[in-house]
């Protein structure tokens, strides 16, 4: 039998949080819930959900912050939501270390596909790794050890960061479409290039001497990114 994922689900009660429980639970996922902040932190010392779904706006610290600091130890996927569209939330929320941003309401479908996407990922974000290094200049990548060294310095990525890279170096040479990294990394129901324009920025900024002018990853305009041999 097919293990059950458990889900820390972080809103303060709201009618939506209620249709997200429930649909949920009718998809066979164990849950966990938390009104507050304080609350997720108490969980997480006690319980290791396979994702975390929460709101921007959770009561009694900034979400923003509050994933800052859960990244220092948790590394599994987590789903931002929130009440409104903004571009610069969408970032702020991607840069603090979230997988992935979904703007309420939504449609179950999408909400399932999203879910199901970043648990691909895995806690470890080793999906589709299977072992050694690839080197192209200053840049390696130990895949077993999930060990990133550009320019002799160590490099530390996200999850999310590292399956990119390991995707890209994997298909060495090769340009990969924008649409053929957003479906392997997110899935098909996500088609928003900003959520991986933003981890290519945040890359290229921890690999490359110059982001502006990259050395390893180089951009196809309109097409996608490939990742350069030496």
């Amino acid at each position: 039998m097919k293990e059950k994922k458990t889900i820390l689900v972080a809103m303060k009660y709201c009618t939506q949080l209620d249709d997200i429980v429930e649909t949920l639970k009718r998809n066979n996922f164990n849950l966990l819930i938390a009104n507050m902040a304080k609350a997720v932190t108490s969980i997480l010392d006690h319980n290791h959900p396979n994702l975390l779904l929460a709101d921007i706006d959770l009561p009694g610290q900034d979400g923003l912050a509050l994933i800052r600091n859960l990244r220092k130890t948790y590394e599994a996927p987590i789903i931002m939501l929130s009440q409104n569209y903004d571009e610069n939330i969408v970032v702020s929320a991607l840069d603090a270390g979230a997988n992935d941003v979904l703007i309420l309401p939504f449609g179950r479908a999408e909400h399932l596909a999203r879910i199901r996407a970043a648990l691909r990922c895995g806690c470890s974000g080793q999906r589709g790794v299977s072992g050694g290094v690839f080197t192209t200049g200053a840049l390696t990548i130990d895949y077993d050890r999930r060990l990133v060294t550009s320019h002799n310095k160590l490099v530390h990525l996200t999850p999310i960061e590292f399956r990119i890279i390991t995707l890209l170096t994997r298909n060495a040479g090769k340009v990969l479409t924008h649409d053929e990294i957003i479906d392997d990394i997110w899935g098909p129901y996500n088609s928003d290039n900003l959520v991986l324009r933003v981890n290519m920025a945040n890359i290229r900024r921890k690999i490359e001497v110059n982001p502006a002018e990259p050395q390893y990853i180089v951009t196809e305009v309109g097409v996608g990114y490939r990742v350069v041999c030496e």
